[in-house]
């Protein structure tokens, strides 16, 4: 039995508020009570908070830092944990200037991928 949901549109792009692609049967709207997904209500109220920074904001450095301080923070669509804030803002401190304004230019889902590489980089050069 295969189970396709309709789900929610997202207002950021033209695909499922919750991220699902169940394939070829999926069915989205703009119709709250026609959702069927159990994702989707939740994605729908966490798409609607605001944006704090998006890339290239001059105070993308200041958000992580309240992030990583346990402030809800919502960069380019994305809700950012204190972990992940951390992460990329230890690689980011330890950096020279010309880095730092380099990082700080990235999509947040490119400095995340960099923060947790290097990170990861580190901790696996330790226990050699």
């Amino acid at each position: 039995m295969n189970l396709n949901f309709t789900h929610g549109r997202s207002t950021r792009h033209d695909r499922a508020v919750c991220g699902s692609d169940d394939g070829p049967g999926t069915r989205i709207t703009n119709e709250p009570s026609l959702i069927t997904c159990p994702d989707c209500p939740d994605a729908a109220l966490n798409e609607l908070i605001p944006n704090d920074a998006v890339t290239g904001d001059p105070h993308i450095m200041q958000t992580l830092r309240e992030a990583r301080d346990g402030h809800t923070m919502k960069i380019d669509g994305v809700i950012v944990d204190a972990t992940t804030a951390g992460a990329i803002l230890t690689v980011y401190e330890a950096a020279t200037p010309r880095t730092q304004t380099k990082i700080a230019s990235l999509p947040l889902t490119l400095m995340t991928r960099l923060a947790w590489d290097i990170l990861r980089d580190e901790a696996e050069g330790d226990g050699q």
